[in-house]
């Protein structure tokens, strides 16, 4: 019976192939060494014109009697034996170890160039190694941001999206990285599917978190069970993986057409292009999603989000600075209006006697060495028996620090003036004007603050 290498079938039963291989000449002139190569979820024992080139595992008509081999594997194949056109190829494999049972457990038996395998092994998968860094880096990343109380649930979903992506492409590129019995091909198999299964239901439910507006919980829910239907009914592994991300990518395009029908915003146009794009991208590739396709996809996806993730953190954190400026302008009025009605004593040692000031009537402090000098607005200066930074944590709120050397009360500014070419220096390009006629520099680092606290 004559069949194709896809019909071929060893599981669970033993098999022995004969095939014929018409040699083109230049095989038979080229002096390069050559091998027989069997990547299949199968035992084999290979012979080539009558002779025995060797074993992978120990094929056998039962499974107590058979060792598994590897699930790719290659036998060298001697110069000498190619000595004709049309060559004879023998083979006997068994299968019986595997626990899935596989519509296509051969995919590839064939002559080639003995440097075949380890030549092909990253030629096409080498450039795959850029996205998986980038998928680790995005893992590190917000695993870390994830300890951020604000924004982490979407900071957990980003994580695990990262986390599951790049995982599923390490089993995939597992192949080619390392040899592996084939009974690990279920397992690896499995995995890629869960793996798959893990991000399009994260990327489902950060969706729903994102554009449903109610019933969160139904849409959560009824997107995974529907995913879970599809990837259960689907023949092949390779189609079920590629269905496992199609799902949730369909039912969020379909989710945000719906939020657009209630609310139009740039934004929304633009996650419907990019899941319709994902979308189409799946379907037309479905055969083969898994593979190279699957690399560059997810992760410009993931980028895409990430980007946006990013926009709307900024955005964020700009009003809740704002929103701090306000508070603070607000709390600085209130103690203000504290500080006159009851103004804030403060204990000053002096030649030997202790007397109580009013703050009210201290306009600025100035560092000098261990002492700090205080000014008053009655023209009075004292000098102050311990540094400026130990006087500031007795001082009322209402007093700001606005220079290294410098602590001002601000009920008792003026104006707040650039400095001069003259009067500018390197460590302030601003002074301010003191209701006593006194200037007093501003840091560069805190004018901006002061500024903003002062309205």
């Amino acid at each position: 019976m004559t069949v194709t290498a896809a019909e071929i079938d060893p599981q669970n039963k033993a098999l022995w192939l004969k095939a014929k291989l018409e040699l083109p000449d230049q095989v038979l002139k080229n002096d390069q060494p050559y091998a027989i190569y069997v990547y299949a979820k199968t035992s084999s024992r290979v012979f080539f014109n009558g002779h025995y080139l060797g074993q992978n595992g120990t094929p056998s008509l039962s499974a107590n009697k058979e060792f598994a081999g590897l699930m790719d594997t290659s036998f060298y194949l001697p110069p000498d034996l190619i000595t004709q056109k049309h060559n004879e190829l023998v083979l006997q494999l068994s299968s019986h170890h595997g626990f899935l049972q596989l519509k296509a457990p051969i995919h590839f038996i064939g002559l080639g160039s003995y440097a075949l395998q380890a030549d092909s092994i990253w030629q096409d998968n080498w450039i795959s190694l850029i996205p998986l860094g980038a998928l680790i880096m995005g893992a590190l990343y917000f695993a870390v941001s994830s300890f951020n109380p604000y924004r982490r649930q979407s900071h957990v979903l980003f994580f695990l999206m990262a986390f599951f992506a790049a995982n599923q492409l390490l089993a995939e590129l597992s192949r080619y990285m390392f040899s592996y019995a084939y009974p690990m091909h279920d397992v690896r198999l499995l995995l890629i599917v869960s793996l798959a299964l893990g991000f399009g239901c994260c990327l489902w439910v950060y969706n729903v978190l994102k554009f449903a507006e109610q019933h969160r919980g139904l849409w959560i829910g009824g997107g995974i069970a529907l995913t879970l239907a599809a990837v259960l009914i689907v023949q092949g592994f390779d189609t079920k993986t590629s269905m496992a991300i199609l799902m949730p990518a369909l039912l969020s395009t379909l989710l945000i057409a719906y939020r657009l029908t209630q609310q139009q915003t740039k934004k929304l146009w633009l996650f419907l292009l990019v899941y319709s794009l994902l979308s189409a991208a799946i379907q037309l590739s479905l055969g083969r999603f898994h593979d190279s396709v699957f690399y560059y996809l997810i992760s410009l996806v993931l980028g895409f989000l990430f980007v946006q993730q990013a926009q709307e953190l900024s955005k964020e954190q700009a009003r809740r600075k704002t929103e701090e400026q306000q508070v603070a302008k607000l709390q600085l009025k209130l103690d203000q209006l504290s500080q006159k009605q009851t103004p804030h004593k403060l204990k000053i040692s002096s030649a030997g006697k202790v007397e109580f000031v009013s703050t009210d009537t201290l306009v600025y402090c100035k560092a000098a060495g261990d002492y700090t000098e205080l000014f008053f607005s009655d023209q009075k200066s004292i000098l102050y028996s311990g540094n400026l930074k130990e006087l500031e944590t007795q001082l009322p709120s209402t007093f700001l620090r606005v220079h290294r050397s410098y602590v001002v009360n601000t009920d008792c500014i003026a104006a707040l003036e650039k400095s001069t070419a003259q009067q500018n220096t390197a460590a302030s390009t601003g002074f301010l004007l003191m209701n006593n006629g006194e200037q007093v520099p501003v840091s560069r680092r805190i004018l901006p603050m002061v500024r903003s606290a002062l309205g």
